[in-house]
């Protein structure tokens, strides 16, 4: 697979630079008495250290920042969806419950799936035996004294 590089002015920034340093070196190296040659290539090749670190560091992200606000997208890959999708959730608060976090985190992980399977999937028999599970082993618990008309008994 043969890749074409793309042509851009940082590129041949780069590539000019590059080339200069190289030369400057190579001439350093046949002349050697001429000490303007090694300044020559280390300024070049200095040049080209802080060029490739400004437009890593300082032109990209500053770029990317100008273009994400001003029109809504980057110009880099695109971002990752950070979000968790319900799964996830229901993943995490039922891994607070079965791993033995605290009292808090358990009792606010089983009032969250309770109403996740009572309202969005539709099972109120699993939000029954979430709410039990939880209920058994803290039952002085205030948070998990059903409310009227919302006792997943009732559904």
């Amino acid at each position: 697979m043969v890749h074409e590089a793309e042509i851009s002015a940082s590129r041949v920034v780069r590539t000019v630079i590059a080339t200069a340093t190289v030369v400057f070196l190579v001439l350093a190296l046949l002349v050697r008495s001429d000490p303007r040659l090694w300044a020559a290539a280390a300024a070049c090749g200095t040049l080209w250290w802080l060029w490739d670190v400004l437009l890593d560091h300082v032109l990209r992200p500053f770029g990317d920042w100008i273009v994400e606000t001003l029109l809504g997208g980057g110009v880099g890959a695109p971002r990752a969806n950070t979000r968790p999708t319900l799964d996830d959730t229901i993943r995490l608060l039922e891994s607070h419950l079965e791993r033995g976090a605290s009292r808090k985190v358990e009792i606010n992980a089983a009032i969250r799936l309770e109403e996740i399977y009572r309202t969005v999937k539709n099972d109120p028999a699993r939000a029954r035996a979430v709410l039990e599970r939880v209920r058994q082993r803290y039952p002085d618990a205030p948070e998990l004294v059903p409310l009227p008309g919302r006792d997943p008994e009732d559904a």
